[in-house]
């Protein structure tokens, strides 16, 4: 996703940029700003025309796109008698005022100076690829901007998207006024050996911009009052600071370990005394980048995520391992890098699991109530699936209890008619009633005595069960109230 628009497309080569829409959307509002000077010049109105209707089915998907774009500037400044870096920093403008309409809040919210704001936008990066479910690699685009001595910015951008790259210029302009009403002159710079793989300068795909304020009264940084650049007017001993910062440590340009953090030194199980290789004892999860010195500088503004090996944390089951996501800070008073993390446990077993506890995490950090408040989501789950399981046993009871009530209300349905066992079954009381003409029936097997003696019992209760179904089934089809069957007699009225 390209960091300024935040609606973006994968592609297999960039991974992140721009949508097509939002570079011909661009580019036809570049187009419009100078509309009006050809406005009454004939020819020129018809060729600035013949421009707009080209970039209205130019396609801009690929990277042949931007040399499209490159074009279009280049015959609309032929036009118009303007130099066509005055186009594509108005282009880059326009761009940025299309991401910026759409995203205001976002953008506002990455940093509070201009150096923050571009130093902000790997973090962003890599929440927007979490989100995809990918991961920064070396051939991810990143941003690193520094403070030169004299107050200037010096950005640096990594393997910059072909669009993005070609509309720097007029973006880092915009994002100053926009966002901190900053007036900036921007020029493009020969790069600096920053190279992520270690070649040269010609191999590395960088663009590098200078970026000066035009009223530098504010450039100067002053401390606030009563603070001290002088080390030793920072009284704070190592000890106090490993407690303070447990999950930190701090290495050299060797990659040698300068110190660690109580946390992490209990997670090694290290000799104090005993001299550290960073690769030795952690190993890098995010961003994909080898674990040297320079490699780490290139991507300060990046969120880190370190994990320790199983060897040094004298265990060799993997799940034991500890992965601390913090971010890197380069330290210039010894050319040393310190990082401040925190460790990636949300549940108190994976945290006891690890030979640590609650009072290890600093009371300031977000993870204490990320445990907690996980702990306290099992236990409400626990008193979830239980009631669960409460409620399934009393649907079940409940069940059988409506099942037994159709029994009752059937047997009582089979001994009188149907109204008066309703009544009955409600509670009522039966008033009794007087019928003036009763037709009785009364039935009796003859010979049963005998047919007894010569059958087995099961014999005669099936005889007398499928006689006296057939004699129930006739009463129910004819209208007719069983009064009794017993033994051999069937006694019915109509």
């Amino acid at each position: 996703m390209d960091p300024m628009t935040l609606k973006a497309e994968v592609t297999p080569v960039d991974g992140f940029g721009p949508h097509p829409q939002t570079i011909q959307q661009t580019l036809q509002r570049t187009l419009q700003y100078y509309e009006h000077q050809v406005i009454g010049y004939r020819d020129a109105e018809r060729n600035f025309h013949n421009i707009s209707n080209r970039c209205s089915y130019a396609d801009h998907s690929n990277k042949e796109g931007i040399e499209d774009v490159s074009g279009i500037l280049q015959c609309t400044a032929n036009i118009l008698g303007l130099k066509f870096e005055e186009l594509q920093e108005r282009f880059g403008e326009e761009f940025f005022n299309i991401c910026f309409d759409e995203n205001e809040r976002v953008l506002r919210a990455v940093g509070g100076t201009l150096q923050d704001f571009f130093n902000g936008f790997d973090a962003l990066l890599e929440h927007i690829r979490t989100s995809f479910g990918k991961q920064a690699t070396l051939e991810s685009p990143s941003f690193l901007c520094k403070e030169l001595p004299e107050g200037a910015l010096l950005l640096h951008y990594f393997r910059p998207h072909h669009v993005v790259g070609f509309a720097m210029l007029g973006m880092i302009k915009a994002a100053g006024k926009k966002i901190y009403r900053l007036d900036v002159s921007v020029e493009q710079v020969a790069n600096e050996k920053l190279c992520s793989d270690g070649s040269n300068p010609g191999n590395c795909s960088c663009l590098t911009f200078l970026i000066k304020e035009c009223d530098n009264t504010d450039a100067m940084k002053n401390l606030p009052r009563g603070a001290s650049r002088v080390p030793a007017d920072l009284r704070i001993s190592i000890s106090t600071f490993c407690r303070a910062f447990p999950f930190h440590l701090m290495f050299d340009a060797h990659m040698s370990v300068l110190q660690l953090g109580e946390g992490l030194r209990k997670q090694l199980r290290c000799d104090s005394h005993k001299v550290l290789r960073f690769e030795d004892c952690f190993e890098i999860v995010s961003p994909k980048v080898s674990a040297a010195f320079e490699r780490v500088l290139l991507r300060l503004s990046t969120p880190f995520v370190i994990r320790t090996k199983p060897e040094a944390s004298g265990t060799e089951n993997k799940d034991k391992v500890m992965e601390v996501k913090g971010q890197m800070i380069h330290v210039p008073e010894s050319n040393s890098i310190l990082f401040l993390g925190s460790p990636c446990v949300d549940k108190l077993d994976e945290l006891m699991g690890r030979g640590l506890h609650l009072s290890d995490i600093p009371i300031h950090d977000a993870t204490r109530d990320v445990i907690l408040v996980g702990e306290q989501a099992k236990a409400q789950d626990g008193l979830k699936k239980r009631m669960d399981k409460l409620k399934a046993t009393l649907e079940r009871t409940h069940q059988a209890l409506e099942e037994e009530k159709k029994k009752t209300v059937d047997l009582l349905y089979s001994i009188f008619p149907g109204d008066v066992a309703q009544q009955l079954w409600q509670g009522q009381q039966v008033q009794a009633r007087k019928f003036d003409d009763v037709t009785m029936l009364f039935s009796d097997i003859v010979g049963f005595t005998a047919i007894c003696a010569q059958c087995t019992p099961m014999q005669v209760i099936s005889m007398l069960n499928e006689l006296y179904t057939r004699f129930d089934h006739q009463c129910g089809f004819l209208d007719i109230y069983k009064v009794f069957g017993f033994n051999c007699l069937y006694t019915s009225t109509f």
